[in-house]
């Protein structure tokens, strides 16, 4: 049999007490979604490229500081910035090109809203000719020693553009540490390393035909972790990160992870970045503005630091008018 005490009985007529009065209910609410919990993707793309099939956030050249502009009206706190590559070849040559779409993008980000922080993509797949994250040699291998040079060169290029943090997307163990000495030996020790902890799906299928960066051959299975053994692995790979210098950590994607968002972050203390891919915007499109905010507020309930998502604007817009 159950005792009910005073304390746990209802009062008389059913209400109780903890949620009846708004008041009460504000005090005890917990913390909400805020445009500041936001970041969203910038797919810098060139210019006449963009068609009524864009993801949000892509942009040319030209229309990027109106569109960070808005963000930052919004108080959308940040935005990752991924580049359609240019100069195409085996070795990724255009990745290091002075003043790239990446490097120029970043400028024009920091030129409009100095405030915003900016993290990049720092990976082979947009600008190598096969689409691979990596660099390979003449008999198909992963040319190791070339591909954390290329990472570790990226990444100083952006921190010297202005970038805030970098996030390596190619999951090779050893990257993290190329790139956070790299950027250390640079006089870049304030600038953050943010590695993918990228699970495989079929949600980052309209980044990748967008931004053109499927593999003309193979699959990047080898490079992320599968998705029946994510909540081990995930766990196993962020500590790697860790201990090779990340100081932060995405997780992608996050509609079909929220477990193991809640797992790594019983495991870790870092910030933790929950990123929405390309394939769940339809999805949420569905749900309408309420139903984003609820879904991305679960997000953040369930341990993200930060949310990347391609819903941030339409989120923070809804937001801003239920404010009002």
């Amino acid at each position: 049999m159950t005792i009910l005490t005073e304390r746990d009985a209802p009062t008389p007529d059913g209400i109780n007490p903890a949620r009846a009065r708004r008041a009460v209910r504000a005090l005890y609410t917990g913390p909400a979604l805020t445009a500041a919990d936001l970041s969203a993707p910038l797919l810098a793309l060139p210019d006449g490229s963009i068609g009524s099939g864009s993801l949000p956030g892509a942009a040319s050249l030209a229309s990027v500081p109106a569109t960070v502009a808005r963000w930052a009206e919004l108080g959308i706190a940040g935005v990752k910035v991924f580049a359609y590559g240019h100069d195409r070849d085996g070795r990724a040559s255009g990745a290091l090109a002075p003043d790239n779409r990446m490097v120029a993008t970043i400028g024009a980000v920091k030129d409009t809203a100095p405030d915003t922080a900016v993290t990049t993509e720092v990976c082979g797949c947009s600008w190598t000719d096969h689409g691979q994250c990596v660099l390979r040699t003449a008999d198909g291998g992963i040319d190791l020693d070339a591909t954390y040079q290329l990472m570790a060169d990226m990444a100083v290029q952006h921190a010297d553009a202005g970038a805030d943090v970098v996030s390596p997307t190619a999951m090779l163990d050893g990257s993290i540490h190329a790139v956070r000495q790299a950027l250390d030996e640079a006089g870049h020790r304030d600038v953050g390393v943010n590695p993918n902890l990228a699970i495989h799906t079929g949600l980052y299928g309209p980044f990748k035909t967008l931004m053109n960066t499927d593999p003309r051959a193979g699959h990047r299975r080898g490079l992320q972790l599968e998705p029946g053994r994510a909540d081990r692995d995930t766990i196993v790979q962020a500590r790697r990160w860790i201990n090779e210098g990340a100081d932060s950590l995405t997780l992608q994607p996050v509609m079909t992870a929220v477990d193991v968002l809640v797992r790594l972050r019983d495991d870790q203390r870092v910030p933790i970045v929950a990123y929405s891919t390309s394939g769940e915007w339809a999805a949420l499109q569905a749900l309408g503005p309420n139903g984003i905010v609820e879904y991305l507020g679960m997000l953040k309930r369930s341990g993200a630091d930060q949310v990347l998502t391609f819903a941030a604007q339409a989120a923070a817009e809804y937001l801003e008018a239920s404010r009002a």
